[in-house]
C-alpha cells in the first residue's frame, strides 16, 4: 500500500514552504507525484491578512501579472523550480476554494493533503483544514511552519482512544507505519472496556497492526495530571517522533465546525505534524 496522489494547499512560501518539503519527501518515498495546488488571496478578498484601502485594491487589481497574489504565486512556482522532486501546480481562489468547494474537488481525490499550520491567513488555513477533514473527507498531514526541517519518516506515535476516527487516521497512515522502523501505540489514562478499549487498551491496535507487518509497541500512558495532549507530546519527544497519528475530533453547529479539546490544542502547539482523519 502506498500514496499514489500526495496534494499540498498552500498560500505563501514563507509559511508553506515546510508543507512542500513535507509533500515532496514523501512523494519521493513512494516514488509518486506530488501536487501543489496554489490558492490565491488577492488584496480585496475578505481572507486577505490586513485590511486595504479601496486606492491599493485598485491598484493591485490594475497591476494585473505583477498584483501581489501574482507576484507570490511566482515565488512558488520558482522555488518549486528548484526542487529534487516534481510538483504538479494547480490554481484556485481562495473565495472558489471555501465557499465553492473548488478545493474540495482536488482534494477529495487524493489519498494525502499536506498543509502547514501558521499564523498568516489564518481564516483562510482554517477554512481549508476544516473542508478538508470534515467535507472532503481526506487524511490531513498539518505541519508546523516553522522551523522548515527534512524528516526521515521513521518513527510514529499513535494517539489511540478506541475510537471511529482514531482508526480512520492509523488507516490513512498505514503506508506509513508500513515502512517505519518505530511505531509507538499509545493510550492515556485508559480504562479495559469491552465496548472500547477491549481487556487490554492499545493491544487489539497493536495486533492489527503486525498484520500489516507493523513493527509496533504498546504505551499505557498515565497523565499524572497533565493534559491529554501534553502526555501525547511527551511520547513523541521521548522517540523523536517524525509525526503524531490521532483522530480529529469535532463537531458541527450552525454550520461551522468546531474541533475538540485535545484536537485544538494539538493544532494550536504541537511540534511535529499532525496525520489527521475525521
Amino acid at each position: 500500500m502506498i500514496y499514489k496522489d500526495i496534494i499540498a494547499p498552500v498560500i505563501s512560501l514563507a509559511e508553506d514552504e515546510a508543507a512542500l518539503v513535507a509533500a515532496g519527501e514523501l512523494a519521493s518515498l513512494f516514488g509518486t507525484r506530488a501536487t501543489a495546488l496554489i490558492v490565491a488571496v488577492h488584496l480585496a478578498s475578505s481572507y486577505a491578512d490586513e485590511p486595504h484601502t479601496l486606492s491599493e485594491v485598485l491598484e493591485d487589481i490594475a497591476a494585473g501579472s505583477r498584483s501581489a497574489a501574482a507576484r507570490e504565486r511566482q515565488r512558488l512556482v520558482d522555488w518549486l523550480q528548484k526542487r529534487p522532486h516534481d510538483f504538479e501546480v494547480r490554481d484556485v481562489q481562495v473565495e472558489g476554494a471555501v465557499y465553492q468547494g473548488h478545493a474540495e474537488a482536488h482534494v477529495r481525490v487524493a489519498d494525502l493533503v499536506v498543509m502547514a499550520r501558521a499564523e498568516a491567513h489564518q481564516r483562510a488555513r482554517q477554512a481549508l483544514i476544516e473542508r478538508v477533514l470534515f467535507r472532503a473527507g481526506r487524511p490531513l498531514l498539518l505541519t508546523p511552519a516553522a522551523p522548515v526541517r527534512e524528516r526521515r519518516w521513521e518513527r510514529f506515535v499513535i494517539g489511540w482512544n478506541a475510537k471511529a476516527e482514531a482508526m480512520r487516521a492509523v488507516s490513512a497512515a498505514l503506508p506509513l507505519l508500513q515502512r517505519a522502523q518505530e511505531v509507538i501505540v499509545a493510550t492515556v489514562d485508559a480504562k479495559p472496556n469491552e465496548a472500547g478499549h477491549g481487556e487490554a487498551p492499545g493491544h487489539e491496535l497493536a495486533h492489527h497492526l503486525a498484520k500489516h507487518d507493523v513493527q509496533v509497541s504498546v504505551r499505557n500512558l498515565d497523565s499524572m495530571g497533565r493534559e491529554v495532549e501534553d502526555a501525547l507530546l511527551a511520547e513523541v519527544a521521548a522517540i523523536g517522533a517524525d509525526a503524531l497519528v490521532l483522530g480529529a475530533y469535532g463537531h458541527s453547529r450552525a454550520q461551522e465546525f468546531l474541533f475538540g479539546g485535545v484536537t485544538r490544542a494539538l493544532l494550536a502547539e504541537a511540534p511535529v505534524p499532525l496525520l489527521l482523519s475525521h
